[in-house]
């Protein structure tokens, strides 16, 4: 060999040797690095229109009665997240004026001979004007009401409180709903017994048929009865949705319209060894069944089911909540940080942070004891660890952007809440749940944005085989904000509730319960955590009028960066569209998405 051929032989070593130490700093980590920020779209304007007036609603409602304040502010609270007007008076106030502009009148009690207005109520709804009755009918003064208050809601005969159980939903009043049905006992409501009159349209039953929700047209106009309570633990959000919006004709509200799917400890570190069910089932290792299984199967449901990924990451799966915290030893868990994590932004999906460990953030009053978690002591431990993750995280992915946080369990104190603001400063959006007991001290949110900037995001459901109460729970949403916000683990064959699962029993039913969501709701838009605060914005800043004529129906949107989706509930036909997309998803239901900020959607012919 020449000298010419050492030296290159020299030199090849030498750029191999470089090349190997490069990779094992990670420095091709930091050179592609990934940042996970986006630009801001100018904000669409329209002039004059904000003084064409709101769709405007009048509320009835009994203030000595506890239930029917509570309605109250529930269904104010909901208008006016729709932007939409009410008036507000008490059921004693016989001196009112219906106007027939009401889109409707909203009686908040089920005592309806309180109701010292019901004949001009009676009267508007006859002229064409819509009537909520959103309480069982009750009498306020003898054993049941008379049949002056019962024939107009097309009821022959009352019995006594019941409690049902289940939910069956006969048309597709709640949009994409229709025939829909479960019998779950631990889901439950109070109603009374009644007879119905022929020709009564019952839209959704109790799984033994006791009627729920009913219309009974009169004259030009109808009448919409609830038989139960505004429920105070959120499931019937989307029926209360979907009777306000069957109010005269023509009825559109705005929504979300999107689905975004949380992985709770994912990255996370791969425990060693073998779990004993899953070596029985198919013979591997805990992290053979991680790489080789659960994951290619998320991969396979993301295309199938077209969803986007948040992952939020964990460093360690120990107890410690005292400092001082220290990384885990070897490079797993790293790896598994960067490995994963890089396929799962290569899907456009993002990184978001879970806590230094699986130790809620809460001191001891929070009582996790039964989670048989560890309280922390302080503040300070509790912002010493996240520091510690952040440094971990921080050293794989220098110049992301981290948005997202999930606390572990979803429960999370006030002080947990202040560490991650103070340790992640850049973290804008809360994510835990929508609902749940709150003697579980969980981390129960609604859709909010905060003084301070930061969002609250709630997810709706959990797990790879939910019960027929989920899918009910996504359909009340998605009538409420348009929203699917679900989550699950990696490890969750791991846990107490799935020792009677294989891991194929959970694979067959995830794909069900997915299969079922895509097709009752095919429109919805995949979206990450940080990019549905971004449509919240959106929904949150933007105003929008309606004029209504018998060849069209003219929407006028402004204060929004993005395009905006609007739910229309009508039994009219649309034509065609201009400045907007349409898109039927219902038998009286069709999603609008806006493409100018003045938008004309015409009627059929005949229509």
């Amino acid at each position: 060999m020449d000298k010419r051929h050492i030296v290159l032989v020299c030199a090849l070593v030498v750029v191999m040797a470089c090349f190997f130490q490069f990779n094992r700093m990670d420095g091709f980590l930091h050179l592609f690095g990934v940042r996970n920020e986006t630009g801001q779209s100018p904000v669409q304007q329209l002039t004059g229109a904000e003084n064409i007036s709101r769709d405007k609603y009048l509320l009835l409602y009994d203030e000595h009665d506890v239930p029917s304040v509570f309605a109250r502010h529930r269904l104010k609270w909901l208008l006016e997240q729709e932007k939409k007007d009410c008036d507000i008076s008490s059921v004693r106030n016989g001196n009112l004026e219906l106007s027939a502009s009401y889109r409707g009148i909203i009686i908040a009690t089920g005592y309806l001979d309180k109701v010292a207005a019901w004949p001009k109520i009676e009267q508007y709804v006859a002229a064409g004007g819509t009537a909520l009755c959103l309480m069982s009918p009750e009498s306020a003064y003898s054993e049941s009401l008379s049949p002056e208050y019962l024939s107009p809601l097309g009821i022959k005969s009352t019995g006594g409180n019941i409690d049902v159980k289940g939910i069956s939903l006969k048309t597709d009043f709640l949009y994409g709903g229709k025939g829909f049905s479960f019998g779950d006992t631990a889901y439950s409501t109070n109603t009374i017994q009644v007879a119905l009159e022929d020709g009564v349209k019952v839209h959704m039953a109790s799984c033994e048929g006791e009627p729920l929700v009913w219309e009974k047209s009169v004259g030009k106009g109808k009448y919409l009865v609830y038989n139960g309570l505004v429920r105070d633990d959120k499931t019937n959000i989307g029926m209360l949705t979907a009777m306000l919006n069957h109010c005269g004709e023509d009825s559109i509200y705005p929504v979300l319209g999107y689905k975004v799917f949380y992985i709770d400890d994912f990255p996370s570190p791969v425990p060693e060894g073998f779990f004993p069910r899953i070596y029985e089932e198919l013979g591997v290792s805990t992290a053979e069944f991680y790489r080789d299984h659960w994951w290619p199967f998320m991969r396979e449901c993301a295309g199938e089911f077209g969803l986007k990924y948040t992952g939020l990451i964990i460093e360690s799966y120990g107890d410690q909540v005292k400092g001082p915290f220290h990384p885990l030893d070897g490079r797993a868990a790293r790896d598994s940080l960067i490995v994963y994590g890089r396929e799962l932004l290569d899907m456009k999906g993002e990184l978001g942070i879970h806590g230094y460990n699986h130790q809620s953030l809460a001191p001891a009053s929070y009582e996790l004891d039964e989670l048989d978690y560890v309280p922390w002591d302080n503040q300070a431990d509790m912002l010493e660890g996240l520091q510690e993750l952040r440094r971990y995280i921080k050293e794989v992915y220098p110049d992301y952007v981290f948005k997202v946080y999930v606390p572990p369990s979803d429960i999370l104190s006030p002080e947990g809440r202040e560490a991650v603001r103070i340790a992640f400063p850049e973290v804008k959006i809360f994510s835990s749940l929508f609902d749940g007991p709150y003697a579980s001290r969980a981390y129960i949110q609604d859709y909010e944005r905060n003084a301070d900037g930061t969002y609250e995001m709630p997810r709706t459901t959990a797990g790879y085989s939910p019960k027929g109460q989920a899918m009910y729970e996504n359909i009340s949403m998605l009538n409420y904000m348009g929203t699917f916000s679900h989550f699950v683990h990696p490890d969750e064959l791991f846990y107490e509730e799935s020792q009677d699962l294989t891991w194929h029993d959970m694979t067959v039913g995830f794909k069900a319960f997915m299969g079922e969501v895509l097709s009752r709701y095919s429109w919805l838009k995949p979206v990450t955590g940080s990019e549905a605060a971004e449509c919240f914005d959106d929904y949150l800043d933007m105003d929008y009028r309606v004029e209504r004529s018998e060849e069209n129906l003219r929407l006028k949107c402004w204060n929004y960066r993005h395009g905006l989706r609007f739910i229309l509930r009508s039994n009219r036909e649309l034509g065609h569209a201009e400045g907007a997309m349409v898109q039927k998803i219902g038998d009286d239901a069709y999603l609008i998405e806006i493409t100018e900020p003045e938008s004309v959607l015409y009627w059929k012919e005949g229509a």
